[in-house]
């Protein structure tokens, strides 16, 4: 019988509310976004959420891994994984929504940004295939890794928010262009979903060929940002880089964040 998930709790450490200004001008995907978020959090608080994200993980038979990254003088940390059982099956809302559940179960969370997240996602799926939501079947999103980084997402989001939280400004995106291959065929870039969860958000394929901005990098800016914009000026208190797994023109994909 598997022990009840205690629940995250942390202490306030401020007594300001913040202001968190994501910088997605290099790409934005769902293990970038979680690991510049977890390096907002103070070393004692994040290394109990990666304890919590890394046995969430086991359970569903992957090894979670925060790694420290120096690249060109700037450090960050990337979230990686182990899959013991890799699949290349669809899994159906259903499934997905299954599997999210457990996750956070596992985390002792329920998330409404987590969930809002995922919706975002079946509702672009659904339009760029037409067909009805509880008909869409996800491939890379649908694996419990890509779910765990939406819940992961969503578990620092709402710790943030414990220690004052306040709203997430924008950058414009960075998608990236050209071709790739995906599970189901080769598709342009930006995927056929990611184009619908842009609209209405400033973004630019840039300079480089390949996806830098994945749909569930996306459908978590939107939910997460209240508005798109420079970043402010003025010194931040504090600022963390979330490296990705990609090189484009011979650099590690990123997203930086900055807190005010």
């Amino acid at each position: 019988m598997r022990s009840r998930p205690r629940r995250l709790i942390l202490e306030p450490h401020f007594e300001f509310l913040f202001m968190i200004y994501v910088d997605a001008q290099e790409g934005v995907s769902g293990d970038m976004l979680l690991a510049a978020m977890l390096g907002l959090l103070e070393g004692a608080d994040r290394a109990r959420v990666i304890q919590s994200l890394e046995r969430a993980a086991s359970r569903h038979g992957l090894g979670l891994r925060v790694l420290g990254i120096d690249e060109e003088g700037e450090h960050g940390l990337a979230v990686t994984y182990a899959m013991e059982t890799p699949t290349s099956e669809s899994a159906s809302r259903e499934e997905c929504l299954k599997t999210f559940a457990q996750i956070e179960a596992d985390l002792g969370l329920k998330s409404e940004v987590g969930r809002r997240i995922l919706g975002e996602i079946f509702r672009a799926e659904a339009e760029a295939h037409g067909i009805p939501e509880q008909d869409v079947h996800l491939h890379e999103i649908g694996r419990p890794q890509a779910l765990l980084n939406i819940a992961g997402i969503g578990l620092v989001a709402q710790l943030l928010e414990q220690l004052r939280g306040g709203e997430y400004l924008c950058s414009s995106i960075t998608t990236g262009a050209g071709v790739m291959v995906v599970s189901h065929g080769a598709i342009r870039v930006p995927a056929p979903a990611s184009v619908i969860l842009l609209r209405g958000m400033a973004h630019t394929k840039g300079d480089s060929p390949g996806e830098r901005a994945t749909p569930t990098g996306i459908a978590a800016l939107r939910v997460l940002s209240s508005s798109q914009g420079d970043r402010p000026a003025g010194d931040y208190r504090r600022r963390s880089v979330g490296f990705g797994s990609k090189r484009f023109r011979g650099r590690l994909g990123r997203i930086t964040l900055t807190w005010h």
